[in-house]
């Protein structure tokens, strides 16, 4: 869940105190400010998801099982990450490719690095050094630091940081994106780039259903390993984002017009209600067809749903665009990454004793469950605060003197 978007120019005024300058926000560029809300709602879900899944699958403190099982399918908020992640990477290249006609891959590097590595390594190096590693955990650390968690064994024992696996699945995709805009740039037209975008995005389903089908009969979660974490089996998600801003770039101003219609509102939001329900509810097709339904939902209908959904925030200017366009939204945003980063220690060392100890006194777990959610998100939100002032900024400060 790496905030790809440049950060903006130092948002605290020069003539502000020093004080106040070394405690503000430099917040996160705002070329697209709807996408500010829109990524706070996906943070809320993503934790909501750990919340559910620490409590009541790992740690066994009681949830009604319906209620668990309904928390459980908002598992999307992490592919819209990855596409909007798509999204703003692959608008940074071509706004590079427009203006320079190069992408200044150095620049492109080094913006990366210094706005996602500081964060991450202190996380992790805290974790590592705080916690009595297992075996498989010292033997797996290295590639920790070397982004490769997703190709790992994400069990408790094996790794430090299993939620590492999307932020490793992200700098693998950076490190392709130049040759795959490399390609694209030299490609005759729109319409020969877009065509290759979507047959590469189409790839990452015949690998997950090949994958499928070779393993059959699977359990699960073992299916779910196999597939869900892998980048070779969810690129899919990080291209359409790329797909999405190639639209917005190129024929931005002829999809709001065509927009404007009603009708034409209504056929992009239909099949991405539509979608939305598949993914709420994968027993549609029957239980025996449940697993075949995961493989399409993990990239192929979230993409499909998110396309619709963002191109219409994109290019309409309705209530919804409006609010969350509102500049809080973008104070939150900026912090996001700092709060996935933190979520599960918090979860871990605080929301796990609390809700036991809830329990234990007979609260609702109507109230408990709510409660811990509420509290993992005030307390990642300050500790994110505290990291972005302490490591975040000057990273960010040294970047723009490296990068430009």
């Amino acid at each position: 869940m790496s905030a790809a978007a440049p950060s903006a120019a130092p948002a605290a005024p020069a003539q502000l105190a020093p004080w106040r300058r070394f405690f503000a926000l430099d917040l996160l560029d705002n070329r697209y400010p709807a996408l500010h809300g829109l990524r706070v709602v996906a943070i809320v879900t993503v934790v909501q998801f750990h919340v559910t899944w620490i409590l009541h699958i790992e740690q066994g403190v009681l949830f009604d099982r319906s209620f668990v099982d309904e928390s459980l399918k908002i598992f999307f908020g992490m592919d819209l990450f990855f596409i909007l992640s798509g999204f703003l990477i692959g608008s940074i290249l071509l706004r590079s490719l427009q203006l320079a006609g190069t992408q200044n891959i150095r620049r492109f590097y080094l913006r990366r690095v210094f706005r996602t590595f500081p964060s991450y390594y202190v996380v992790l190096a805290v974790l590592a050094l705080s916690t009595t590693l297992t075996v498989a955990q010292r033997r797996h650390l290295p590639w920790e630091f070397l982004y490769g968690t997703n190709f790992l064994p994400l069990h408790r024992s094996d790794v430090v940081m299993f939620w590492g696996w999307s932020l490793a699945l992200e700098e693998q995709f950076y490190l392709a994106v130049p040759l795959l805009f490399f390609v694209l740039h030299r490609m005759r037209s729109d319409r020969a780039r877009l065509t290759l975008l979507t047959a590469l995005w189409a790839t990452a389903l015949v690998v997950r259903l090949g994958i499928y089908l070779h393993g059959r009969p699977w359990d699960d979660l073992v299916l779910y390993g196999a597939i869900y974490f892998r980048t070779y089996t969810r690129f899919d998600t990080l291209v359409l984002g790329i797909i999405l801003a190639f639209l917005h770039n190129y024929h931005g101003k002829a999809i709001t017009e065509w927009l404007r219609r009603p009708l034409h509102r209504a056929a992009l939001a239909l099949p991405a209600m539509a979608c939305l329900w598949l993914l709420v509810r994968p027993d549609l097709f029957g239980p025996e067809r449940m697993q075949l339904v995961h493989v399409f939902a993990w990239g192929t209908v979230t993409s499909l749903m998110y396309l619709g959904l963002l191109l219409l925030l994109l290019h309409s200017d309705g209530w919804i665009h409006r609010w969350l366009s509102a500049p809080f939204w973008r104070r939150l945003a900026t912090l996001g990454y700092g709060v996935y980063l933190v979520h599960i220690p918090l979860i871990d060392h605080v929301a796990v004793p609390a809700a036991r100890a809830l329990r234990d006194r007979h609260v609702p777990m109507a109230i408990v469950w709510p409660a811990m959610l509420a509290g993992v998100m005030a307390g990642s939100f300050v500790v994110a605060y505290a990291m972005h002032v302490l490591i975040e900024k000057p990273s960010l400060w040294i970047r723009e003197r490296l990068a430009g």
